[in-house]
């Protein structure tokens, strides 16, 4: 007697089980082929981002208005750049998000870490810069 493991092979189907409509013959393959995201996928994931930015811009004219206010009192320059820091900090993040969103294919490690690294300095840009007086 032969030992079992387990693993059993797929039946091979008969010359009677194939009709004669149709004839083909499924290869099954480690790897599914990658298809890019179409042409509406891509008009979705650009509409959204674009949306994110003019809500981003919005949010970037309240913080430079909070920073010259009379509360935080700081430059206009200092203000304006902590603002377009801001700005940037949050398009490059929601581009991470926007990119998931239209494909899978988009949201490779180099994509995610570029996006990543400008999201990070465009913050702590706008952060040391909100700190100056």
């Amino acid at each position: 007697m032969a030992e079992q493991t387990g693993q059993a092979l797929p039946p091979i189907p008969s010359a009677a089980d194939v009709t004669k409509g149709n004839s083909q013959i499924v290869i099954p393959n480690g790897q599914e082929p990658v298809l890019g995201p179409s042409s509406k996928d891509m008009m979705i994931g650009a509409g959204a981002l674009l949306v994110l930015v003019i809500i981003f811009f919005f949010i970037r004219i309240s913080f430079v208005n909070y920073l010259i206010g009379p509360s935080m009192k700081r430059s206009p320059n200092n203000a304006g750049l902590a603002g377009w820091g801001l700005l940037g900090g949050l398009t490059f993040a929601s581009a991470i998000g926007c990119a998931a969103l239209v494909s899978k294919t988009y949201l490779t490690l180099p994509v995610i870490i570029a996006l990543s690294v400008l999201s990070l300095i465009s913050f702590v840009t706008a952060l040391v810069v909100a700190g100056k007086k």
